[in-house]
């Protein structure tokens, strides 16, 4: 690969990009300012607005942390050993060698500290090379479960990386 493919897009042809995603505007409507970029100071660069049920509430970090689930299957309680692979204030993304149903509620046990929260599945499980990715939402929000600091809500990764 070219490290000229890796640039980043000029800000015309992104903003041209954005005005195809745009939907389109209803007779007798006002056109709304474009809902799929938002442009910084200057408009010199543009970056996707995210919509809906992508927008995350907290950040996700990137994280490996050994837990443990503890779910009933078939009217028996089951311990489930388990890796996440993020987390963030309101669940994680776990790895697991079986798949569980979407909206199953499970017991999340932290591996080093034992620190156990209720949570359910919050969207199907995806099957990956190294087992299932299993996204997990704790049924009330925990930010110490993890026992680190998040970035801000507003934080974003800087633009030359």
């Amino acid at each position: 690969m070219k490290l000229q493919t890796l640039r980043p897009v000029p800000a015309r042809a992104a903003s041209a990009y954005a005005k195809t995603l745009a939907p389109p505007s209803k007779p007798g409507s006002v056109p709304a300012k474009s809902a799929g970029t938002t442009a910084e100071s200057g408009g010199a660069t543009a970056r996707p607005v995210i919509a809906g049920e992508e927008r995350r509430r907290s950040q996700r970090v990137l994280l490996r942390v050994h837990a443990k689930l503890h779910v009933a299957l078939k009217g028996q309680e089951v311990t489930i050993e388990a890796n996440t692979v993020s987390v963030n204030n309101h669940g994680a993304l776990l790895v697991l060698k079986q798949s569980l149903p979407l909206d199953a509620h499970v017991v999340l046990e932290h591996g080093t500290t034992k620190q156990r929260v209720p949570c359910r599945v919050a969207r199907t499980p995806r099957e990956m090379p190294e087992g299932y990715h299993v996204p997990l939402e704790f049924d009330i929000p925990e930010p110490n479960f993890w026992g680190i600091a998040f970035p801000p809500a507003d934080w974003r990764p800087p633009e030359d990386l």
